[in-house]
């Protein structure tokens, strides 16, 4: 997988301030699945952008098919 640094220390960032917020709120979790999900929705949302593109482009059919 082809991650940049920066953006992977910003999920755990994010993730850092998310487990604090919640343990606040009487939450228990873990840094590090709360970075797994961050990151895991990131590629899923950059995944589906991607796609999008390629789709308005017109070279792909709904379908992810080539026309």
């Amino acid at each position: 997988m082809n991650l940049s640094q920066t953006q992977v220390s910003n999920y755990i960032s994010v993730a850092g301030l998310i487990v604090i917020v919640c343990n606040q709120f009487g939450f228990v979790l873990e840094q590090n699945q709360v970075a797994f999900v961050l990151a895991s929705v990131g590629v899923l949302i950059a995944n589906g952008y991607n796609f999008f593109q390629r789709f308005k482009k017109g070279d792909l059919t709904l379908g992810g098919f080539r026309k």
